[in-house]
């Protein structure tokens, strides 16, 4: 899919706009049949009258939607009223000035409006053009006007731009133009139905079968730039829907557009609307139709109006010739003289730059037959764009600076600009003159003619140049001295015109030079290309350094892929052909020399530039020589072209598709087959991760056809990676790492002697010279320059080598004879005794194969016989290396290994030295393992006696706990200070937010709220999540106060804050990961310390101590027990609410933080004793993280002074202080000193961030199919870890709520809290608030003995666990969906369904009939695993037991039940008898609560929900299913409209949320909401309703993903690809 601006039409039916099949078969149908005019059908009469009819509705509408914008504006006489009236309209027009926000202000301000009538007014108007802001009397609404263009001066944007166009019209003038463009979308409408009425809409559009002379659709386009989008896309339509439907219509279309097209484009240039809502997108449509596109340029000028366009915005004055004697009569023509208006065209490039794009479509069809009449405008276009070119030669001109760096950048973007835009034009044209050689020898001679004008003013001047014996004449010019620059496009058309007489075979050498005046006229013409290669080369080599980025940015773009064709390679090509035109190379290598400032150095070049700059002429000399990929150059075909580029593209590495797209040239990509090549060269390499796109790799037989020095190169730093990424497939390969050269293909025979420039005496010097330079002769002085050079060098004479080889299997008297010359030259001999020279010792390979092939070659000159084939493939392997080398190699390797041995002697020595010496140290340590080790078997030893050895870890054996307690654990290091001898707790940075991603039932958008009891749907919920990173306390605060003074330091400065400091944000100090929270690192020695669980019994009856038949009894009665002595105990806790606002009250009294030896006053009821709470807490006894015990955890808060030094218990108050602060401010958005923060519960945020986080982890696990206790990642565990300890320590230090806590557990013996009960609660939440409630009361009861609350602890989370795992089956029996277990025909009848059928009948619930046993076995499985598995997660973490290790590779019920010690069969759970009559006694007090009788979802007056049904609430929550093809989801959005503004624009953005499959109107204006007093998007209110302001979007248009969380978001991309495995963003 691809997405592009600009409307149009269907193409069924245009035979030029399809190669074959141009009608459906609707369509063929049509056009076989109608083959008369259907206007015939009708009689003259009503054809007449429909005539005079229409005529009269197109005058109307031209007449009104064509008056000007004006106050003084007025309707045509016929139209005027007979009394005046005072009525009139402030009318606001659309711009591309302005912004929303600007626009909403002012017509609030002008209007007296609220900010949401004026941003739909603002939405008006940009999607309608215009919109009548106030109707009134004349005063009144030119009292509105005038506050609309009042500036602001305190407003940039007013400061900086026009006043907003606003007109005051009469309203009947409004009123009359409104109602035009409703009979024009009526016309439209009729046009489309009936065929009859199309044809005569058309006629009269365009003033045929009319006696009028005055044409509607002329005055209509003359008028465009006057009227606003809604009344131009209604005559759009109209044009669409007549004109463009038939061929001699829209050719007729296309006549008048070109005769208005230099007014239209004047006009769009003064507007500032877009292209696709202006007459001018019609280009287009119209001149890419062949036919048409050539009628326009062969009679109605199109390509000189065009280029005529062109020219307004880059000329403004011209000036005859200088210096132009000599040259003949000069005509009239070639007295103008254009003169380019930087400063204009960079003012107007913007709006202009649509003629480029008609250019292209108007060059785009090649005529097959040229009219003497299309040659003659052709040329004169020509001639134009000569002249026009020639204003850009030497454009940004620049002298080379030597005293002090430039002080002020240039402006340089215009120039790169425009030579962008021209790069497709130049190709399309230079198809025009391939067609024809008669127009390309025409066009040539033009080119030179007007070349040799600009050469007669600046080039005539020669010098004579000595070098070596001999002195050569060149022009004089020396770029270091004068002004050059990159821009020489007209030099550069000359090559584009020579190397296209290459597709000739009747033109020769002769004829090309014949048509300069002389050869040195040539020479003076390539000369320009030269110097821009010659610049570029010296910016390269650092020689222009002073003259700052603006040089280095032009050298950049004119070698990278969008300049390059016109540019960089038309220079080569200017020297390829210069090179085999000229007789005497010496010259014009002298002449390359000369440019690069190799003869005469320049002013300030060191040893360094000159180095580099011999480095980029031998680089030149390869390019111009050998790179002869090129059709017009050289005998090779596109395949081995797309080949070659291709092969270097991926030299450095794989790529996906569309990097490999751009980094070719467009003369590839244009051409279909190029992929197929990509197959042929590059082997696929599809991805599986998210993150990755899948790309191509270059196959490993291709690795030998990369050249180091390939010319398209964009930066060395390509070209380094790209040898590197060689060197090391080359290594894997175990191939040869030496660059041996390739062959190139043949010169054409136009350009065969272009090689005899590497035969001529100049270069073979040169090379002598260089091979002989002490620079890289002397060891002393080389550097990696010279190796770089050196290497480039042999390269060179390799090439050379290779293409003579080349040429003597074909012809043994070729003539071109390097190896003879090198031989004269004594460059061979050079070569010879370089061999064993260290300075030639990195190259010494390369040296050996070159002497070896000049060898072959000469033997091939005397007729010795070869074998081509093995020469052919042995020619490119390294000769053989010398005996000598071979035994110095192995004397280096044996001198190695004896090193190394010496090495690891030396060591082994240290280390017997350093045990001797601490002999005392060592033997201790080793007592004191091994006593551990004894004391860790007799512990052993001793549970072995109560324990079976083979019995499967339990969560609840103390011993299990107690040795979880006491296991190392690695401690972590401040990141901050990295010092771990501080008496400091240490904190996790966190980020906690309200989640609701596990939400079943989006129906309701409640508020987040601090509920002991959860919804059964889970509407929301606490999610926590840590980068496990840890810092001391102190050492966080002290950062975070530091991110405070940063955060209000670029906020005083406007600067963007990745935080917000009032939502408590900061980043990581190591990740940058953005926290609001910190969580403290607590062990789990102290835990179960603080918990009493170290002084427990080792071990009591647990499910997997003892037979299942007598369990099922022991644990009932454990259950039943646990729940009479609630009962008893919590009696007190349904006292009225006065009694408990008072105690409440009580307790708020006292401070925030209470010393332990203070107790609690008694409330106004008292307090019976009980098994679970007590009166008064009593102090706890805490593990510092040193190992020493300290009492009093809490002391009375210290002073916060800056002397108070704090310490560790100092440290852990105010460390949940902080934590307590952040869970408010993120959660609820609360401050510690809010009455709301001080009267709630401090502790169930904490407790419900547990239960949701396990919750999340557990549904992750699932969805990725992964088992729930595989190794999780450290940052998993880090959180989970983090929050459940401290969630225990958190109950001791805060105040306890005792009623409010009693009333909790009152949950389980059957009572509501409010309108809940515990069957109409998420299970699991209740049951971990039950456990961390039951825990903190009863830490607080003084009355039992330690080793007794230690035992009480384990059996209340046991029997807290056991009762919620039976409610949670309950549950489900209770509220599971009747049709996923019942079927028409099964009558079954088990366990499992009569307990089933006796929990209903406990809620009054109708008993299920035909129910399928497995259907609802695997039901209740299904609903019950999440469960289970959320369980085993949180006790892992809460009591420290691993599970069985089988857990980690496959989740396994019955072992995670075990672990859980619960029975293993659902059942069994339920304590079902074997007669089936016999339920935990519990259920019954559950099931029979009135809020659950009313909840029946069978009952009449009740509609079943299945969003509050099993197996639903238990499912994974996804999101939305989206089509496997992209085209379906588009087809989605294809109707889409604006709910508010139904109007068709592309400005809509219709969005899908992903989470609950809605379509939203997003990205504008129009559809903003309030919240809190501030404008939001659809999608972020949206977000506030679906998912508590977390959203995830596809924006359908823009194939992407947005990404929200509250005020912040990101897009990233759509889950669908392309066949090469890619995301697209936008279709681009």
């Amino acid at each position: 899919m691809h997405s592009s601006n600009g409307g149009g039409c269907c193409d069924c039916g245009d035979t030029e706009a399809w190669k074959s099949g141009a009608c459906c078969s609707l369509h063929l149908i049509d056009n076989e049949q109608n083959t008369q005019d259907v206007r015939s059908l009708i009689g003259q009469d009503l054809r007449r009258r429909l005539q005079d009819h229409i005529y009269v509705i197109f005058k109307y509408a031209s007449d009104t939607l064509a008056l000007p914008k004006s106050d003084q504006v007025a309707l045509p006489s016929l139209l005027q009223r007979e009394e005046e009236s005072n009525d009139s309209a402030t009318v606001v027009y659309n711009d591309e000035s302005h912004t929303y926000d600007y626009v909403i202000k002012k017509l609030s301000e002008a209007c007296k409006c609220d900010n949401k009538k004026a941003s739909d007014f603002a939405t008006i108007i940009d999607r309608e053009g215009r919109s009548i802001v106030i109707q009134g009397t004349t005063q009144s609404c030119n009292a509105v006007k005038q506050q609309m263009v009042k500036p602001d001066g305190y407003s940039m944007e007013s400061r900086n731009s026009k006043p907003l166009q606003t007109y005051v019209f009469p309203i009947n003038v409004v009123a009359h133009q409104e109602f035009s463009i409703l009979l024009l979308s009526w016309l439209t409408t009729l046009s489309q139905r009936c065929e009859i009425i199309r044809l005569i809409v058309s006629d009269i559009f365009v003033s045929k079968e009319t006696d009028k002379e005055e044409c509607i659709l002329r005055k209509l386009m003359v008028a465009d730039g006057r009227m606003w989008k809604g009344a131009r896309n209604s005559y759009f339509k109209l044009i669409m829907s007549t004109l463009m439907l038939n061929m001699e219509m829209k050719k007729d279309l296309s006549v008048h557009y070109t005769k208005l097209y230099a007014k239209l484009m004047e006009d769009f240039v003064d507007d500032d609307q877009e292209l696709n809502v202006s007459i001018m997108c019609l280009s287009v449509q119209l001149f890419t139709v062949p036919s048409i596109s050539l009628y326009l340029a062969e009679h109605e000028h199109l390509l000189e109006i065009l280029l005529t366009s062109l020219l307004i915005a880059c000329c403004t004055e011209v000036k005859p010739y200088e210096n132009a004697a000599g040259h003949g009569t000069l005509t009239d023509d070639d007295q103008i003289n254009m003169v380019l208006d930087k400063k204009k065209m960079k003012e107007t490039l913007h709006r202009f730059a649509n003629v480029f794009l008609d250019l292209k479509y108007a060059l785009g069809t090649v005529p097959t037959e040229w009219t003497d009449c299309l040659k003659e405008r052709f040329l004169k276009f020509f001639n134009l764009y000569v002249k026009m070119t020639g204003c850009f030669e030497g454009l940004d001109g620049i002298e080379r600076k030597t005293d002090r760096h430039l002080e002020q950048e240039p402006e340089w973007q215009t120039g790169v600009t425009v030579h962008m835009r021209f790069v497709p034009v130049i190709k399309y044209m230079m198809n025009w003159c391939e067609s024809s050689i008669d127009v390309l020898l025409k066009c040539l001679t033009l080119t030179i003619h007007r070349l040799s004008l600009y050469y007669a003013q600046t080039d005539s001047a020669l010098i004579k140049v000595p070098y070596g014996s001999k002195e050569y004449q060149i022009v004089d010019w020396d770029i270091t001295k004068k002004k050059v620059s990159v821009h020489y496009p007209l030099s550069r058309l000359l090559a584009a015109l020579l190397v296209t007489t290459s597709r000739f075979d009747s033109i020769t050498p002769d004829q090309l030079l014949s048509l300069f005046e002389s050869p040195d006229q040539l020479l003076a013409m390539s000369d320009r290309s030269l110097r821009a290669l010659a610049l570029c080369a010296q910016t390269m080599a650092s020689a222009w350094r002073r003259n700052g980025l603006a040089l280095v940015n032009q050298v950049y773009y004119s070698h990278e892929i969008r300049c390059r064709p016109e540019s960089f390679d038309r220079d080569l090509q200017m020297l390829q052909v210069c090179s085999a035109l000229l007789n005497d190379s010496d010259r014009l290598f002298v002449t390359f020399l000369q440019r690069y400032n190799l003869i005469t150095p320049g002013l300030n070049f060191d040893k360094t530039h000159i180095v580099a700059l011999h480095e980029e002429l031998v680089d030149l000399l390869l390019y111009v020589c050998f790179e002869r990929y090129d059709s017009y150059i050289a005998c090779v075909d596109f395949k081995e072209i797309a080949r070659r580029e291709i092969i270097h593209v991926l030299a450095s590495g794989a790529k996906p598709h569309s990097r490999i797209y751009k980094l070719l040239p467009d003369s590839i990509t244009d051409v279909p087959e190029w992929e197929e090549v990509l197959k042929d060269v590059a082997e696929f390499c599809p991805t599986v991760a998210v993150h990755n796109v899948a790309k191509y790799r270059l196959k490993d037989e291709c690795v030998l056809e990369v050249n180091p020095h390939f010319y398209h190169y964009a930066t060395p730093n390509d070209q380094t990676n790209a040898i590197d990424e060689t060197c090391k497939r080359r290594k894997a390969a175990k191939q040869s790492h030496v660059f041996v050269p390739r062959p190139s293909p043949p010169f054409k025979n136009l350009w065969k002697k272009a090689l005899n420039i590497l035969c001529c005496h100049t270069f073979l010097y040169y090379v002598h010279s260089l091979l002989h330079d002490p620079v890289i002769v002397d060891e002393a002085a080389k550097s990696d320059s010279s190796d770089k050079l050196l290497e480039k060098v042999l390269y060179l004479i390799g090439s050379a080598i290779v293409e003579e080889r080349e040429r003597v299997k074909k012809n043994l008297s070729d003539p071109f004879n390097f190896c003879q010359r090198a031989e004269e030259e004594n460059i061979m001999e050079a070569m010879r005794q370089s061999v064993d020279k260290p300075s030639f010792s990195n190259n010494k390979d390369m040296v050996c194969w070159i002497v070896s092939a000049c060898d072959d070659v000469q033997q091939r000159r005397l007729g010795v016989s070869q074998d081509d084939s093995a020469s052919h493939d042995d020619s490119f392997e390294v000769a053989p290396r010398p005996a000598d080398d071979l035994e110095k190699a192995r004397l280096r390797k044996k001198n190695a290994e004896t090193t190394r041995n010496a090495l690891l002697a030396k060591m082994r020595s240290q280390q017997q030295s350093f045990k001797a010496k601490h002999s005392v140290d060592l033997d201790s340590i080793e007592l004191e393992q091994a006593s551990v080790s004894a004391l860790d078997t007799e512990t052993e030893d001793m549970d072995s006696s109560a324990v079976d050895v083979n019995m499967q870890p339990v969560c609840f054996v103390p011993r299990l706990q107690i040795a979880a307690a006491n296991a190392s654990e690695v401690k972590d290091i401040c990141i901050l200070c990295q010092d771990s001898s501080k008496d400091i707790i240490l904190v996790l940075a966190a980020y906690v937010q309200v989640s609701s991603v596990l939400s079943k039932d989006r129906s309701s958008s409640k508020p987040f709220e601090v509920d002991a009891c959860v919804d059964i749907t889970n509407r929301n919920g606490v999610h926590v999540s840590t980068c496990s990173h840890a810092m001391h306390f102190s050492c966080w605060t002290e950062y975070y106060e530091h991110q405070k003074k940063q955060y209000q330091y670029r906020s005083q400065r406007r600067l963007h804050n990745r935080y917000d400091i009032d939502k408590n944000e900061y980043d990581c100090p190591l990740c940058r990961r953005l926290s609001n929270c910190i969580i403290p690192v607590v062990s789990q020695h102290c835990i179960t310390k603080v918990r009493g669980l170290l002084n427990a019994p080792p071990t009591f009856p647990t499910v997997s101590s003892s037979n299942e038949p007598n369990l099922q009894s022991e644990q009932m009665l454990n259950s039943m027990e646990f729940l009479n002595r609630l009962d008893d105990t919590t009696a007190s806790a349904s006292f009225s609410a006065e009694e408990n606002e008072a105690a409440n009250n009580l307790l708020l009294l006292r401070e925030d933080w209470v010393d332990a030896s203070d107790t609690i006053p008694p409330a106004s009821s008292p307090v019976p004793p009980a098994i679970l709470p007590a009166a008064v807490e009593e102090p706890v006894v805490l593990m510092e993280v040193g190992g020493d015990d300290f009492e009093d955890i809490l002391p009375p808060r210290p002073a916060r002074t800056s002397t108070t030094k704090m310490n560790y218990k100092t440290s852990i108050k105010l460390a949940f202080e902080e934590m307590e602060k952040c869970f408010n401010s993120a959660c609820l958005g609360l401050k510690p000193t809010d009455p709301i923060a001080l009267q709630q519960d401090k502790c169930l945020l904490v407790w419900r961030s547990i239960a949701y986080t396990v919750q999340s982890l557990e549904m992750i696990s699932r969805f990725k199919k992964e088992p729930i206790m595989q190794d999780p990642t450290i940052r998993d565990q880090k959180t989970l870890t983090g929050i459940t300890r401290s969630a225990f320590l958190k109950s001791r230090l805060d105040q306890v709520s005792k009623s409010k806590r009693e009333k909790m557990m009152r949950l389980l013996v059957g009572e509501s809290d409010g309108e809940t009960v515990l069957l109409t609660t998420n299970i699991f939440s209740s049951m971990v608030n039950l456990m961390f409630a039951a825990d903190s009361l009863l830490a607080a009861n003084k009355s039992k003995k330690e080793s007794e609350r230690s035992t009480r602890a384990i059996q209340n989370d046991r029997n807290i666990l056991h009762l919620c795992t039976v409610a949670q089956i309950a549950q489900i029996m209770l509220f599971i969906d009747v049709n996923e277990i019942t079927t028409s025909d099964a009558i079954c009848d088990s366990d499992l369904i009569r307990a089933l059928n006796q929990i209903r009948s406990y809620a009054h619930f109708e008993p299920l009939t035909n129910v399928d046993d497995l259907k609802l076995e695997a039901c209740v499985k299904e609903s019950f695993a999440p469960f289970v598995r959320s369980c085993t997660l949180l006790m892992r973490y809460a009591t420290g037991v691993e599970p069985d290790p089988i857990l980690k590779s496959s989740d396994d019920m019955s072992v995670m039940l075990k672990y859980l010690d619960l029975p293993t069969d659902i059942c069994d759970i339920l304590c079902l008898s074997t007669d089936g009559n016999t339920l935990h006694p519990a259920i019954q007090k559950w099931c029979s609560h009135s809020i659950i009788v009313k909840s029946n979802p069978s009952a009449a007056d009740t509609v079943s929900n299945p969003k509050r049904l099993f197996p639903y609430l238990s499912s994974a929550s996804l999101l939305v299913t989206l089509e496997n093809d992209y085209s379906d989801v588009m087809e989605k959005a294809s109707e889409f409209k604006c709910p508010r503004f139904p109007v068709e624009d592309e400005a809509i953005h219709p969005t899908l949320c992903m989470i609950c499959g809605v379509i939203l109107c997003s990205q504008t204006y129009c559809c903003q909401e309030d919240v809190d007093g501030r404008s939001v998007g659809p999608s972020t209110f949206h977000s506030l309703q679906c998912s508590h302001e977390h959203g995830v979007f596809l924006r359908i248009r823009q194939c992407r993903i947005l990404l929200l969380n509250r005020n912040r978001g990101c897009f990233r991309p759509a889950p669908y690809v392309d066949r090469h495995g890619e995301t697209d963003i936008g279709f681009k």
